[in-house]
């Protein structure tokens, strides 16, 4: 069994990039992690979906991780390489992954020195479902979700004005207004205008 030692984990159920991690997160300081190094297949897996790993690396895995905090447990916790990125992944007693977390880069870069010379590990996994979109920001996920809940409760003809704001014509139709303004493409400048115009009408209400 291979181990690093001393790193930090945001351990969450949407995976965050560094740089997109909160002063307010729970970070946990990892004294020790056992750590397996699998090809880039298995690697864009475990990074896109929930996953569930068979029995042998559930016991292979059980209590190795150890945090300086001794009221915090990871009893089903490991790190995952494909010797270019690293990634935690936390599981639950059944073995299906259930938190991830990246790594600070000053210390990805160091894992990433030693595990070049690992030998690749065969793994086990059975993909459950889609997980959350990779390194979606904070910001990114608040104003989807703020977006939504308007639309869900908006009075009809604000809904009308909302509608003609971003792009410029009527229509009548409630269920044609949703449907495009829920499929805007959020790198759309509509997309922002529609995010704007929400906001301003939601102050509006207070």
């Amino acid at each position: 069994m291979n181990y690093i030692y001393d790193i930090y984990l945001n351990l969450n159920e949407v995976l965050f990039d560094f740089f997109d991690w909160n002063k307010n997160d729970k970070l946990s300081h990892i004294k020790k992690i056992p750590i397996f190094k699998i090809n880039e297949d298995f690697f864009k897996k475990i990074i896109n979906n929930k996953i569930k790993i068979d029995d042998d690396l559930m016991n292979a895995i059980y209590n190795r991780t150890e945090v300086w905090n001794s009221s915090e447990t990871l009893s089903y916790c490991a790190l995952f390489t494909d010797n270019n990125n690293v990634i935690a992944v936390e599981f639950n007693n059944g073995g299906i992954s259930i938190k991830k977390s990246c790594l600070f880069v000053d210390e990805e870069l160091e894992v990433l020195e030693i595990v070049d010379r690992l030998n690749e590990k065969d793994i086990n996994i059975s993909i459950i479902k889609k997980d959350n979109v990779l390194f979606k920001t904070r910001a990114q996920i608040k104003e989807e979700k703020f977006i939504r809940h308007e639309l869900d409760n908006i009075e009809d003809n604000k809904l009308s004005y909302i509608y003609f704001e971003c792009f410029g014509k009527h229509e009548k139709s409630k269920k044609r207004i949703l449907d495009k303004l829920n499929n805007i493409s959020k790198n759309s400048k509509v997309y922002k205008n529609l995010y704007d115009i929400l906001k301003l009408t939601s102050q509006a209400k207070k």
